[in-house]
């Protein structure tokens, strides 16, 4: 795999139709009540910072990233802490709002790494992503992020930095198997990309690229949209002039993807539209109405059945009054932390930690089980991978489809 020289010259911010969440938080400081600040000041206190868009056109993102951590924190801290070479610790969870803006996250991790003093800090999508690697890699700061462009800000010249979120490649070889598998591979047979006109969407077009080979798919047409635009009407006109046997979205949210299904529905398109980015169902649901159909989306998780993934989904109802399956596909990571501060024994020497949460795997979260690979694409084992939950909407019914972990290359 050869990674692509990104264009930083490019904008960074995703731009969109987003489901706005309801945690907005203003003033861009949001630091949970996990316990009483007197109870810090009598034990051992591990402080995780989150540099994450909490405001803004990505807030959706930031707000089900930053849940995902201060739940945990909080059941960790109500189960009596984390034990690190015999001594308890509690976990403070520390937010700060990007904005989803470069510059915003660069300060916002500054912040947390020379004031707060933070070892640990996560991030969402790729312009908050790139402003914190500008702090936390010279700083020896551990990271955790959701990004799935900017691949050359990743691997052995990032050795303190995880993506815990499957991009688009790593869950296409689930989705891909799971889709010849529906429709059958000679219904399947060339695909079109619609993404959007930045960095991000150009490096998921190389990863698409990749995985279309890897399944013998001829690719019949790329179109890329602004984030500002509101008519995908042109775009999809153009893409399906093309005739591509199925379409990919990414990484579009929830909102363009369903005005992209609604336009191509419209249009006549009947082959299947599948969103590795969009996760959720009640916008496009709402969006495409009765055109919502043929829709295929991964590591979407629309029905929590595991005594684990109900419990998760009732402390999020209860916490923050809403709960989605994206805010759900987060909620693994601070239990690998976790694990790694335990098995590396230090609250400290963040390059021991790195190295024992390469080597985490759990077997019981919302996403089933988790592992960190990527090794011979990468050099290190930094990349999250779990079991995909495939969603499918058909005839504006969604509804759980399939559940495998993804059969990745041995180049991988």
């Amino acid at each position: 795999m050869t990674n692509k020289k990104s264009n930083l010259s490019r904008r960074l911010t995703r731009r969109g139709l987003l489901k706005q969440g309801s945690m907005a938080i203003a003033g861009g400081l949001a630091a949970p009540a996990i316990l009483p600040k007197s109870a810090f000041a009598q034990t051992r206190t591990i402080k995780i910072g989150g540099a994450v868009p909490l405001s803004g056109p990505v807030a959706y993102w930031g707000q089900s990233t930053m849940q995902g951590f201060v739940d945990g924190a909080a059941v960790m801290n109500e189960a009596g802490g984390i034990m690190i070479d015999g001594e308890p610790y509690m976990l403070e969870v520390i937010n700060y709002d990007t904005k989803g803006e470069v510059a915003d996250s660069r300060a916002a991790t500054m912040r947390l790494v020379e004031q707060d003093e933070c070892k640990f800090v996560y991030s969402q999508a790729a312009a908050s992503t790139v402003g914190m690697l500008q702090v936390t890699e010279p700083a020896e700061v551990l990271s955790i992020v959701a990004c799935w462009g900017y691949l050359e800000l990743f691997g052995t010249d990032y050795p303190l930095h995880f993506r815990g979120e499957m991009s688009d490649y790593e869950q296409g070889f689930a989705y891909m198997p799971f889709m010849i598998e529906k429709y059958g591979k000679d219904a399947l047979k060339s695909a079109a990309f619609i993404g959007p006109d930045d960095q991000d969407g150009i490096d998921c077009h190389f990863s698409y690229e990749r995985l279309m080979k890897h399944y013998g798919v001829e690719q019949k047409a790329v179109e890329y949209y602004n984030w500002e635009d509101t008519d995908f009407y042109p775009i999809v006109a153009k893409t399906i002039r093309e005739k591509p046997d199925f379409i990919v979205t990414s990484p579009s949210p929830p909102g363009i993807t369903a005005s992209i299904i609604k336009a191509a529905r419209e249009m006549g398109y009947q082959g299947p539209i599948s969103s590795p980015a969009a996760s959720e169902t009640e916008t496009i649901l709402e969006v495409a109405g009765e055109h919502a159909s043929g829709v295929i989306l991964p590591v979407t998780n629309i029905n929590p059945s595991s005594p684990t993934q109900k419990a998760i989904e009732k402390r999020f109802l209860e916490r923050f009054g809403t709960f989605n399956a994206l805010a759900g596909n987060y909620s693994w990571w601070i239990y690998a932390l976790k694990a790694a501060l335990e098995m590396a024994g230090t609250a400290t020497d963040t390059k021991a930690v790195a190295e024992a949460l390469a080597q985490v795997e759990l077997e019981d979260t919302y996403v089933g089980r988790t592992k960190w690979a990527g090794k011979n694409a990468y050099g290190l084992n930094r990349q999250g991978v779990y079991d995909c939950f495939t969603t499918t909407i058909d005839d504006g019914k969604a509804e759980l489809a399939d559940v495998r972990f993804p059969d990745l290359p041995d180049t991988f």
